[in-house]
């Protein structure tokens, strides 16, 4: 189970159904890539007792993985388009944000020690930050449809690094919610002086940026500026355009297609784990770069129950 790719191929023919399945069982599209990610993470983490063992070998008991995806997965998922409002706002966000680091307007740098020191592009940072704060909108829509919470995100940019900011600024309680867009990863994380931490699996286009300008016509329109200023007997260019123009054609103006997933794991207490120390090397993980808490995903709370109880600590109801 180290190599995703490798899982995917072995298990194709039962991912293939599985998928069909969902499909046809909750009308959520999972990708081949989704539902083979959210199947080895299930097993690595042996979550829900998925994993049985005879004679050193492993099988799936695929009657507790469909109790997973009944009870865990499909009601924690969270479907949203891409024209969403919030999802429009935290495009803007992320846009004015990466601008203001690379033009120092905040003190966040565009070599920070999670990114291993290595000097990041522009398109880079705002495709960073668009995933990273991704998982905050999932949250809020999760809690809100189901709990009836009133979630306020934090949609100020700093001028200072902060230790800690808190996610929910409504909340009593500091809230961390972490977005990964490593649908197999087994491990929630929280900074250290956060009380709570949540986790969300993102799925989003590879490139959610580009595929946000293309549905609301800005490749379009880059397309007529490009057949504007190339001559027509530029047949190699004009070829090039036709190509592009097919693979975008089924994008209407302004019709956003796009549908984003979260999967909102669970969340944690901090008080109840200490702290992993730098240096320390998990499975399926490895080297931990920066103390902080990390948290095996099947221990994370989800339960109705659970998050009625955390919407009342934090005083969000």
């Amino acid at each position: 189970m180290n190599s995703p790719s490798r899982f995917r191929n072995k298990l194709y023919d039962y991912i293939t159904e599985v998928k069909k399945d969902i499909l046809k069982r909750y009308s959520i599209d999972f990708s081949f890539e989704e539902i083979g990610d959210l199947l080895i993470s299930v097993c690595r983490s042996n979550d829900f007792g998925v994993m049985k063992y005879q004679n050193d070998r492993m099988f799936l008991d695929e009657e507790k993985f469909w109790s997973w995806v009944d009870e865990k997965l499909i009601p924690n998922t969270i479907t949203v388009n891409l024209g969403d409002e919030d999802i429009v706002r935290l495009l803007i966000f992320c846009i004015e944000i990466t601008y203001q680091m690379f033009g120092g307007g905040t003190k966040a740098t565009i070599t920070q020690k999670g990114f291993r020191q290595r000097r990041r592009t522009f398109e880079s940072i705002l495709v960073d930050q668009f995933v990273g704060k991704l998982g905050e909108i999932f949250v809020k829509k999760f809690l809100e449809k189901n709990y009836s919470a009133r979630v306020e995100l934090d949609w100020e940019i700093s001028t200072q690094i902060e230790r800690y900011r808190n996610d929910i600024v409504n909340a009593v309680r500091n809230v961390s919610i972490k977005s990964s867009p490593t649908l197999a990863g087994v491990w929630a994380e929280a900074d250290l002086g956060y009380d709570y931490g949540i986790m969300v699996k993102c799925s989003v286009p590879q490139q959610p940026i580009l595929q946000f300008f293309i549905e609301v016509c800005g490749f379009a329109r880059l397309l007529d500026f490009a057949e504007e200023r190339i001559p027509q007997s530029n047949g190699l260019f004009r070829s090039y355009l036709n190509e592009i123009r097919n693979r975008v054609k089924a994008y209407k103006c302004g019709d956003m297609q796009t549908v984003l997933k979260g999967f909102v794991c669970g969340y944690f207490k901090t008080s109840e784990y200490s702290p992993t120390p730098e240096g320390s090397n998990l499975p399926y993980l490895g080297l931990v770069r920066e103390e902080r808490y990390l948290v095996p995903i099947n221990e994370l709370k989800w339960t109705k129950n659970e998050w009625s109880r955390f919407v009342e600590e934090v005083e969000i109801s």
